[in-house]
């Protein structure tokens, strides 16, 4: 008649135990993955706004860019039209001088292909260097990450120390476990 009772027993041995291990590591449990899920969030707010900044960042890089280039553009094609109408012009007065006027405007002509390839450079060096900023910040961020990884593991309670405790703990509920007396 004694087994039948003996599973009811270890049961509400377990269960006891299960309420002593809440009882002590629970709040530190519960306060760990607190931690742990308010980490993850700053994290990847920080990681969102980083995106969004460079993002940002790039978008009006390029629309600057873009503008520019535009600009220089619309130079270029009035530039050209104006040095177009005014060798017409000099063509019909006298072939010498239109001549002369070709030479002068494929010589500007040159020139501001020379400052469009200067300033397409420039450009492409700042992006560049925007680039590297940006790898540099993530290496910084994912350094952050190791850095608090760790020091939350380094925090932790141990696994030796969780099993002496609670085989101390084990003895103690048996009986088997006394404190010396003073």
């Amino acid at each position: 008649m004694s087994e039948p009772k003996k599973p009811a027993v270890d049961a509400d041995a377990d269960r006891n135990v299960d309420q002593i291990r809440d009882i002590l590591f629970g709040g530190q449990m519960r306060d760990y993955e607190r931690r742990f899920q308010e980490f993850g969030q700053r994290l990847e707010a920080e990681m969102s706004r980083l995106r969004e900044s460079q993002d940002k960042r790039l978008a009006q890089m390029d629309k600057r860019v873009d503008e520019q280039l535009e600009k220089l553009s619309r130079q270029l094609r009035q530039e050209v039209g104006d040095r177009n109408q005014a060798v017409d012009d000099l063509e019909t007065r006298v072939q010498q001088a239109a001549r002369s006027a070709r030479v002068e405007v494929n010589n500007a002509l040159d020139g501001v292909g020379s400052e469009l390839k200067a300033v397409d450079e420039r450009l492409r060096d700042a992006l560049s260097e925007l680039g590297a900023a940006l790898n540099d910040r993530a290496s910084e961020a994912a350094a952050s990450v190791a850095r608090a990884s760790a020091e939350l593991r380094a925090d932790k309670l141990g696994r030796e120390d969780l099993s002496g405790m609670l085989a101390e703990l084990a003895l103690r509920l048996k009986g088997d476990f006394d404190l010396p007396k003073n």
